[in-house]
This record gives structure tokens, C-alpha cells and sequence, in this order.
């Protein structure tokens, strides 16, 4: 990755290839860590918009060693904190006591669904292609259980008990590949 810290003030294409990749790669977590600490969703939107400006601007103090989400997690929460400074009028507010519980509390949930994706990557090639490619178009695809019955030919009452076995085994695997890290902790 190119070093986003060569030139704050003009950082090279390179450098903001990198940092727009980033960005782009986290900003549905980044707007679930602000949304799990706001109630309004234009809030969030708001919150989310002007982070993603400073983030921006900021580009050239970032450490390209460090974590992106963490630091990105970090401006979000000071905007949170500005946010509801400025809305403190408003009849429905969090005071900061509340706003850091639920910063912890989005950041440590954006840690376990991390977990649950490196499981679910690590049991998935576990299953013989068929059964991968029933459960990609069962729970990942836009398809309704009926109509990937049809297209492979078979009941669909059949389907449901063979992702129920399916989803089961999965289940269990990732368990057993979650339970290591939380057991460590």
C-alpha cells in the first residue's frame, strides 16, 4: 500500500487510491458504529457525511501501519460527541456517559461479526460445491427457496430440511472456531 503519509498537504494518487480503498472497504461498518449511537437515522446520515469529510482532510495524518477503522472509529466518535453537544436541546438526547457505552459496545460488535465472517470463510469450504453454491443461493442470493428448488429439480420441502442440516453444520463449525478467541479473552 502506498504510504498516505508521504505529503499531508498533497498527498499522490497513490496515496489516495490507498486511503479512498480503505474508506470504501469500512464505511458500512464506520456507519454502523455511528448508527448504534444515534436514534435518527438523518442523525446518522449527517454524523456519517461530515466523518467522512474530515476523515478527508485528514487523510495525511493517517498511519498507514494502524488501523483504519480504529482511527476512523475514533473521528466518528468525537462527531458523535459534537453532535449531541450541539443537539443537547433537542428533547431527546444521550449524554456522554451513553455515547461511550455504545461506542464500546459498536466496536466490540464490529470485532465479533469480524469473527463470525473469518469463520464462516474458514467452514464454508468444508461442504462439497453443491452444498456451497445451495446455501449462497439460499441465504445469499435474491432467489426464494422455491425457485432454487425448481432450478436443481427438487422439493421443495426437501430443501428446507437439507439447509437445515446444512446451516447446522455451519453453525457448528463456526462455533468451534469462535469459541478459541473468546475463550482466550
Amino acid at each position: 500500500m502506498a504510504d498516505i503519509r508521504a505529503n499531508p498537504a498533497q498527498p499522490d494518487d497513490d496515496a489516495t487510491d490507498a486511503f479512498v480503498a480503505l474508506l470504501m472497504e469500512h464505511r458500512h461498518r464506520l456507519y454502523a458504529f455511528i448508527a448504534k449511537q444515534l436514534v435518527n437515522s438523518a442523525d446518522v446520515e449527517d454524523v456519517f457525511q461530515k466523518t467522512s469529510v474530515i476523515l478527508w482532510k485528514k487523510m495525511g495524518q493517517f498511519d498507514a501501519d494502524g488501523s483504519f477503522f480504529h482511527w476512523a472509529c475514533g473521528v466518528a466518535y468525537n462527531e458523535v460527541r459534537n453532535f449531541l453537544t450541539v443537539q443537547r436541546r433537542s428533547k431527546l438526547h444521550f449524554d456522554v456517559e451513553l455515547v461511550e457505552l455504545l461506542a464500546e459496545e459498536a466496536e466490540a460488535e464490529a470485532e465479533h461479526s469480524e469473527s463470525r465472517l473469518a469463520a464462516l470463510r474458514d467452514c464454508m469450504p468444508r461442504f462439497s460445491e453443491r452444498q456451497q453454491e445451495i446455501l449462497r443461493r439460499c441465504y445469499m442470493g435474491s432467489e426464494s427457496i422455491t425457485d432454487v428448488a425448481e432450478s436443481l429439480g427438487r422439493e421443495r420441502t426437501a430443501l428446507y430440511k437439507q439447509l437445515a442440516r446444512l446451516k447446522a453444520r455451519l453453525l457448528e463449525c463456526m462455533r468451534l472456531r469462535i469459541a478459541p478467541e473468546g475463550a482466550t479473552s
